[in-house]
């Protein structure tokens, strides 16, 4: 700690590098800090944890997996830009229409 502003901008060329190096390592800490594991496991495409938040994950009815809404969304910008039919990011099936299309899914794998 410095005692004033003065005395930190007198020493602050002493320690330039050493404070950029800091910053660095506290900026890459919050980056890359990985979420909390969850008994939900991991999202089968990028192996990060589920969060806990149903709002954060997506159940495919095809394959039954669950993903989360980044790599979701990833396939859907994927899909739309290069004007493919809607798939499971996961195993590649198309999509079901309707809502009884995916309850049917979801009846084949219990």
């Amino acid at each position: 700690k410095y005692c004033g502003v003065k005395c930190q901008k007198d020493h602050r060329p002493q320690h330039k590098r050493a404070c950029k190096k800091r910053a660095a390592e506290l900026r890459d800490d919050i980056l890359f800090k990985q979420p909390e594991s969850s008994g939900l496991g991991d999202c089968p495409i990028c192996f990060l944890p589920l969060s806990l938040d149903n709002d954060k994950s997506t159940l495919m009815s095809c394959c039954c997996k669950t993903i989360c809404n980044g790599c979701h969304y990833a396939n859907v910008m994927r899909e739309e830009e290069m004007r493919l039919k809607k798939s499971c990011p996961f195993c590649r099936h198309p999509l079901p229409k309707s809502k009884e299309g995916a309850y049917r899914n979801y009846m084949k794998r219990i």
